[in-house]
């Protein structure tokens, strides 16, 4: 008898605590629930920068001087199944291109131009940097090309498809990479997502986002960058559905036990 009560209660605590309040759960939420409004964007103070470790694919032409070009790009080799290659560049193992990756010192290997800085340009400034290297060698105007090879991001926590993605463009916001995780379970927490992000010095900073906020894009951690990681906390009763699991183990194993004991009381008598 005792034992059931316990049972009856632990049911009914777990019921109220599952009862999620519903303000809790929508996105894009603001003072009065206007029907448009709008928020300040960091977009464009969010652009992604290069850092140690990155592979930068890089391609330099020449319209219609082609053969100018040649000395300014490494040689497309066959698809590779491994990055190798030496300190400055990599082999890309999906289009078989040599790339470049960035050594911890920030620099990369060009041909003919050596070693110089990369770390801390965006695209289009690395892109306009070698450019001017080379009209400093070559009297034509050549077309520089930057693109970064391994932009990928870590989805953990409370998301229906927890992972690594792939970025294939130089920008990505929280809700797309949380759309590609296929979104939050009903037991995330929304006013509790983490974003890890490695500083220059190789340390982690983290920061707390309430993304059931329409301001969330006001914060310079909506848009992510290359390494970041996205853990999605659950809620009190996601961790009390965990506890009620194991109890259940624990009443069914006891049930069990009892029943055995029962048996043998009455075949004994």
């Amino acid at each position: 008898m005792k034992l059931n009560i316990k049972v009856i209660s632990l049911l009914l605590l777990l019921s109220a605590s599952s009862c999620t309040s519903y303000r809790k759960i929508p996105y894009f939420q603001v003072e009065g629930e206007p029907k448009e409004f709008v928020t300040q964007s960091y977009a464009q103070k969010s652009e992604v920068r290069f850092q140690p470790g990155d592979i930068l694919a890089i391609t330099v032409n020449v319209v219609g001087e082609q053969r100018i070009a040649i000395d300014y790009n490494l040689p497309i080799q066959p698809a590779a199944t491994s990055l190798g290659g030496d300190v400055g560049n990599a082999v890309d193992p999906g289009s078989g291109r040599q790339t470049y990756l960035v050594s911890n010192d920030g620099e990369i290997n060009f041909p003919t131009l050596g070693w110089f800085k990369v770390a801390g340009y965006t695209q289009e400034e690395l892109q306009e940097y070698i450019k001017k290297l080379l009209l400093e060698r070559i009297k034509v105007n050549p077309i520089v090309t930057v693109r970064l090879v391994n932009f990928r991001i870590l989805v953990t926590g409370e998301v229906n498809r927890p992972g690594e993605i792939t970025v294939n463009r130089d920008r990505i916001d929280l809700f797309e990479a949380l759309t590609l995780a296929g979104d939050l379970t009903i037991t995330g927490k929304r006013s509790n997502v983490f974003v890890r992000r490695q500083l220059p010095d190789g340390s982690f900073k983290f920061v707390r986002l309430d993304i059931s906020k329409a301001d969330v894009t006001t914060s310079p951690y909506f848009y992510l960058r290359q390494n970041d990681m996205v853990y999605v906390q659950p809620t009190r009763s996601r961790a009390l559905q965990s506890d009620f699991t194991m109890w259940s183990m624990v009443v069914s194993v006891a049930s069990f036990l009892m029943s055995v004991a029962t048996y043998f009381a009455v075949r004994r008598n």
